[in-house]
């Protein structure tokens, strides 16, 4: 388990329009009156990201929302009675810390499973800008005075956006997870390729590998039918590769591969997924699903070929993708969370993606972290030792 962490963020005072705001909360069983808000409001105020956008929530709610109770926090103005920001609130399924179950509430499409969890990055509220800290401050009232519950959680947000909840609650337990990505400003700057920018070890690496495989060849599949066909290929890559080494793989989860075949029909059509291919020869050797979110690709899932792990097929593709990106004048390609020593050596970049959890006061949690401190003190005397005996 990653280790919490106290960290405080810049803050800024809610404008004194925003603290005009009134709230109101709908069951979800308003589900279809309130996402045609969500798509009127959306199309007012512009596309704000994707995890907060309505195609996402209705694809969410369409594989979830029989499993994950919710319900829905719309702010207006009440001078006007103007819808001026929305959010999905859900209830917690499966969560636990540690070994012990907890009741969570999550604010944004979050709170599933562990084996369904699309486990959301890039978080954010539905909100006009000039309004959004006055919603974050009643969604931080209503969390505050729901009862029955042990946390409540704000999964996968930027850390800019989670400012403004930390201005209303200070005490928040914090997961900070670096996202490595790719600023291709530089190369676009000087005319150059992507490779030329990694530095000389990681240089070497690919053009060793890209060797070892030979005829190279990209495609990015950018209509429907094509991304079909890719998604479809990418999930038989990407579950061979996890169950050869005895893990069940993220498509095991039916209503996770409901949810990315259904968020795929609404989002390829408008430019805001796509899939590229790298094949040698004839032979696919990976595939790589890229959300489009402000002309940043966001690497959200893949499928390499297992056949010959040699010749690094995971930088092969990542490599050529991002090449692709460049070609198709994106700004940047992002990684997202969770690093690892691949996606570091492809890197020129990095932010933070937050997992914010709000604790109430119970035992429960008092023999948690009692527990955890004894683990950590005993690895540490473990690893003096093991040092001292050298």
């Amino acid at each position: 388990m990653t280790a919490t962490t106290q960290t405080p963020l810049k803050t800024t005072a809610p404008t004194s329009a925003a603290q005009t705001l009134s709230l109101g909360m709908r069951p979800s069983t308003d589900r279809a009156e309130v996402l045609q808000l969500w798509t009127e409001l959306e199309q007012r105020i512009g596309h704000l990201g994707l995890p907060c956008c309505a195609d996402w929530t209705e694809a969410w709610l369409n594989a979830y929302g029989d499993q994950v109770p919710h319900s829905f926090l719309l702010a207006r103005n009440p001078e006007t009675s103007t819808l001026q920001g929305i959010c999905l609130i859900c209830e917690g399924v499966g969560q636990k810390d540690g070994p012990l179950g907890i009741k969570t509430l999550h604010v944004g499409p979050a709170g599933e499973p562990e084996a369904d969890s699309v486990c959301v990055e890039y978080n954010r509220l539905l909100v006009a800008p000039e309004f959004e800290g006055g919603f974050t401050k009643l969604i931080v009232e209503y969390l505050q005075n729901r009862s029955g519950f042990d946390q409540w959680n704000i999964d996968g947000i930027a850390t800019a956006k989670l400012a403004a909840f930390h201005q209303h609650e200070s005490d928040l337990r914090l997961r900070i997870e670096p996202s490595y990505g790719f600023d291709f400003a530089k190369a676009k700057a000087e005319k150059t390729t992507v490779l030329s920018q990694f530095k000389s070890a990681t240089r070497r690496k690919v053009k060793r590998s890209m060797e070892a495989w030979g005829d190279l060849s990209v495609e990015w599949a950018a209509t429907l039918n094509e991304a079909v066909d890719a998604f479809n290929e990418m999930v038989d890559l990407h579950q061979t590769r996890w169950t050869s080494v005895g893990k069940p793989g993220s498509y095991s989860s039916k209503r996770f591969t409901t949810f990315h075949e259904d968020l795929l029909s609404r989002l390829v059509p408008q430019g805001r997924m796509a899939f590229v291919r790298v094949r040698s020869g004839a032979d696919t050797i990976g595939i790589v699903q890229l959300f489009i979110e402000r002309r940043r690709a966001l690497l959200y899932q893949c499928g390499w070929s297992v056949g010959d792990k040699t010749r690094s097929p995971g930088v092969v593709v990542d490599y050529l993708a991002m090449e692709e990106c460049l070609k198709q004048g994106l700004d940047a390609y992002d990684f997202l969370a969770f690093a690892t020593q691949h996606k570091r050596s492809l890197a020129n970049m990095s932010t933070d993606i937050v997992w914010a959890t709000k604790r109430h006061p119970r035992l429960k949690f008092v023999v948690v972290d009692q527990a955890r401190k004894v683990r950590n003190w005993l690895r540490e005397r473990k690893n003096k030792r093991n040092e001292s005996s050298k």
